[in-house]
């Protein structure tokens, strides 16, 4: 069956309808009866007086008629017009052909994706790492929170030293970070960390204060409490916040207590002595 316009460049290798010679150099190509249009003078062999013609220099082609160099006679006999697929094109590839076998390593470059083309149902879940996200993006950084149990005993304190506060009891941990009291992210960024304690007991005079340790030391601390005999009471909820920058690996942040009594113990509790924190912007 003949093709309208062009013919395929893959496959269909035919053999051309007989052509008579005549006084011309032009002649019409065609194929069971319909008219055939090469890709190419390349896309043919033709034979003439059992002589193999070299396309471009002894014919060209115009659509779907050949032209020979010169006139031809009567007397000259093309002996054939084979007409061939184009070996060094693969043509379109058939729907679903394509894997990702196919696909050379680099081949897909940025020019390559159209504008807009990755939409959010492109993104494989999981895929958007923190690596990924620009520097000022929080993404999916490590956060935490704890709290002395309830029900728990309270835990003593010494009197005049820095106590690290235990809490015990994980509300949740999204990166396995904290453990034994200490948060020690592994995302490099500015972490927003906040901390309550309950201070129970005292003396009349007890100096009440709780702070953040970074890397062993104090950090930061809160508002120093100090009450006197006119305005002393057994136990209060000490709370303070502060944003700091963690490398990642080394960094961790504590939350400790001081106060100035012989006897004294940080209550339990999850609405009274607890410890959270989130990244807020990656480095």
């Amino acid at each position: 069956m003949p093709f309208i316009g062009q013919q395929p460049l893959t496959g269909a290798y035919s053999k051309l309808d007989a052509i008579t010679a005549s006084a011309t150099a032009t002649y019409n190509l065609l194929l069971n009866g319909g008219a055939y249009s090469p890709a190419s003078a390349n896309h043919l062999l033709v034979s003439l007086n059992g002589v193999m013609q070299a396309p471009q220099d002894s014919f060209t082609v115009s659509g779907s008629t050949i032209i020979f160099d010169s006139a031809l006679t009567s007397s000259d006999n093309i002996d054939f017009i084979m007409a061939l697929g184009d070996v060094l094109n693969i043509g379109t590839p058939s729907d679903g052909t394509v894997t990702a076998a196919k696909i050379g390593s680099g081949a897909v470059t940025a020019a390559k994706i159209a504008s807009s083309a990755v939409t959010a149902s492109k993104i494989g879940t999981g895929a958007v790492s923190q690596t990924k996200l620009a520097s000022n993006v929080a993404g999916n950084g490590p956060a935490f929170s704890a709290y002395q149990q309830n029900g728990s005993a309270n835990q003593s304190i010494s009197s005049d030293v820095w106590t690290k506060a235990l809490l015990d009891t994980e509300e949740f941990d999204t990166n396995n970070n904290f453990a034994s009291g200490r948060f020690t992210p592994t995302v490099a960024g500015y972490y927003q960390i906040n901390g309550s304690l309950l201070l129970r007991n005292g003396s009349a005079s007890a100096i009440k204060i709780i702070g953040f340790y970074k890397n062993g030391s104090l950090y930061k601390q809160g508002t120093q409490i100090y009450f006197n005999g006119n305005y002393y009471i057994a136990a209060d909820c000490f709370g303070m916040s502060s944003l700091m920058y963690m490398n990642g690996s080394t960094d961790y942040v504590e939350l400790y207590a001081y106060i100035g009594s012989s006897v004294a113990s940080i209550g339990y509790g999850s609405a009274y002595s607890w410890f959270n924190g989130s990244l807020v912007r990656a480095a």
